[in-house]
């Protein structure tokens, strides 16, 4: 963050599973440990005004502003579920759609790389998972994509060499969990987490890396998890070697602090007043948890601000949605319309035209037309659109045509962002061959750009199939 900071890095999108989250909510997010204490002893985690559930309580969200040497970054953490890793995609939509904010992007305009490069997805692994869940594959081959890519992703594998009870042995194929981030040639940094200046080193090369080549980045972090794999795990029932080397093995904090007394930069009395100084804080932020209440859901603030949930007294729930009659063959000119100069396919120009026919009689229009009708009521009123999904720009069985092409050059034109002056853009996106991850995507685009209609197109039959955990986890 810090190093970020200096090369002109606005904000960071983390997101990353339970393992290290609560230090990482507390050291880098700044959230207090009084409602750390207040949470885990029952407490509520939102406003009363605030509806929500979840399995583990500390699987929300959070936000925060960090200034280092006089350069303010912006984080937040995304709430995720318990399934690993299927944050990933979600992290890197809501990262695409900050990028498009902070540039202020206007109608099929590219955002160059150097701006996307102002906001960071940072994504927390564990070895297991980063090897094991396919989503992971799936995310590192959008990473590269116009429709998806995020000017690079870091990912900071926490290798404890061991997947809750199962060796890696047992848990992947390859010699090391990074090895998947080959089939996209991105560097990948080996530290070992006993050596904290080590690892600052390679987070540092990393995040310049990045900044400078907007490509993927890894750092695999050699550790090991001292207790169990959650608050009342047993590991020595399936790792008795394993565990007796760890009880017999320094922790980082020791080795360091005998590193640092070693070279003379601190005594050994100084530890010792930093670790009593850091107990008594945490006993007083122990106790003032007690009385502690939350006073604003964080993951509500920026662009939601403002916006609050329907209720069934509220009128106003369903919306006002007809269009007139004017406005409608007004878009519908503007949809059949296409340049002098450019050269349609034969048959599209026959489906134009019976297109103009339909709407200018009010009959035989099919899903279709009714569908471009209302994209571009929407574009119209200055609302944008993100559609997404596989053949999505012609559609599946032929029927949208929402991108042309010139027969003589294969220039692109979009007739739905080209409706006047006052529209929103319209993004039309042919996805990669990916159902989880890019749904994963769009869902997190949503999440930073409420005031956007943001679709995911399952492209056939019982396609979303392969994006239920996200309907399930996420969506629904």
């Amino acid at each position: 963050v810090k190093r970020g900071g200096a090369l002109g890095l606005k904000e960071v999108v983390f997101g990353m599973a339970h393992r290290g989250r609560l230090n990482v909510l507390s050291q880098v997010m700044a959230k207090p440990h009084r409602a750390i204490f207040h949470e885990f002893k029952g407490g509520s985690y939102a406003p009363d005004d605030v509806e929500g559930s979840g399995d583990v309580k500390y699987h929300l969200g959070a936000s925060s502003d960090r200034e280092f040497d006089g350069n303010k970054v912006h984080l937040s953490l995304t709430a995720n579920p318990s399934h690993l890793e299927i944050v990933n995609p979600v992290v890197m939509g809501k990262a695409r759609a900050k990028q498009d904010q902070i540039f202020g992007r206007t109608r099929e305009e590219i955002v160059p790389q150097e701006e996307r490069a102002k906001v960071l997805p940072l994504l927390l692994h564990g070895d297991a998972a980063f090897a094991g869940q396919g989503v992971v594959a799936e995310i590192l081959g959008l990473s590269g994509l116009r429709g998806h890519r995020v000017a690079g992703t870091v990912h900071f594998i926490i290798n404890n060499q061991i997947g809750f009870t199962t060796n890696p042995r047992f848990s992947r194929s390859s010699p090391y969990p990074s090895d998947v981030a080959k089939m996209i040639e991105a560097p990948i940094f080996h530290v070992n987490g006993d050596d904290p200046e080590a690892v600052v080193y390679a987070a540092k090369i990393a995040t310049e890396f990045r900044m400078k080549f907007h490509k993927p980045v890894v750092v695999d972090m050699f550790c090991y998890r001292r207790f169990g794999h959650n608050e009342g795990d047993e590991p020595g029932f399936t790792q008795p070697m394993m565990y007796r080397a760890i009880r017999g093995h320094k922790s980082t904090v020791q080795l360091y602090g005998d590193k640092l007394i070693a070279e003379g930069l601190v005594t050994a009395a100084e530890i010792d007043k930093m670790r009593a100084d850091w107990r008594a804080h945490l006993e007083a932020e122990f106790e003032a948890g007690q009385s502690y209440k939350p006073n604003k859901a964080d993951w509500l603030d920026g662009a939601w601000s403002g916006l609050r949930t329907a209720d069934n007294q509220d009128e106003q729930r369903r919306g006002k949605t007809s269009v007139p009659m004017k406005t409608l063959k007004e878009i519908g000119r503007k949809l059949t319309e296409v340049p002098a100069d450019f050269e349609v396919h034969r048959t599209i120009g026959r489906f134009l035209e019976n297109r103009r026919k339909a709407i200018d009689s009010g009959e035989g229009i099919d899903w279709a037309t009714a569908e471009a009708l209302a994209f571009g009521s929407i574009l119209y009123e200055g609302n944008p659109i993100r559609l997404s999904g596989q053949d999505s720009e012609r559609g599946t069985f032929s029927q949208r045509h929402s991108v042309l092409y010139d027969q003589r050059n294969e220039n692109r034109y979009i007739p739905l962002n080209n409706l006047g002056p006052q529209q929103a853009n319209y993004e039309v996106i042919n996805s990669m061959l990916s159902e989880e991850a890019v749904l994963g995507f769009e869902y997190g685009f949503s999440l930073a750009e409420p005031r956007a209609l943001t679709m995911w197109e399952a492209q056939f039959g019982d396609f979303a199939n392969g994006a239920q955990v996200v309907f399930d986890q996420f969506i629904s």
